[in-house]
């Protein structure tokens, strides 16, 4: 399973993050799964 690392950004995501994707995935469809994730 392909890994997206999110690198630290002191306002946006201040301690990174690594993300799994599904093979064919879009980075765009990964990062709005995972804030989804994040805000529920």
């Amino acid at each position: 399973m392909p890994k997206i690392v999110i690198l630290p950004h002191q306002d946006l995501c201040p301690d990174g993050a690594v993300l799994e994707a599904e093979t064919g995935e879009t980075i765009l469809d990964v990062a709005l799964r995972a804030a989804q994730r994040h805000r529920d």
